[in-house]
């Protein structure tokens, strides 16, 4: 499809010529919806691919930040503890 204002080629993905920015009309509209349904698997794999990607990329960080807090604090609950048993003593 070719877009009505500009006539160059027209998006894959959108209703907006990437070019002038004219609205695609009514019937290039219809045969953009048309085209997302038959090929919408096609997106939504890509979609899901880099998706899972960062989603597991963000778990992981929380994961090792969660150990590390986890460390430090008991690291500093056994510092406290030896400090109260070399007061005491």
């Amino acid at each position: 499809m070719y877009c009505h204002k500009c006539g160059k080629a027209l998006p894959n993905e959108g209703f907006v010529c990437k070019f002038c920015g004219a609205m695609m009309n009514e019937n290039q509209i219809n045969e953009q919806k048309r085209h997302l349904r038959e090929h919408q698997n096609d997106f939504k794999l890509k979609t899901e691919m880099y998706g899972i990607e960062k989603i597991n990329y963000r778990e992981e960080k929380k994961e090792e930040s969660l150990k590390i807090y986890l460390i430090i604090g008991g690291i500093i609950i056994i510092l406290i503890i030896l400090a109260i048993i070399l007061n005491v003593l």
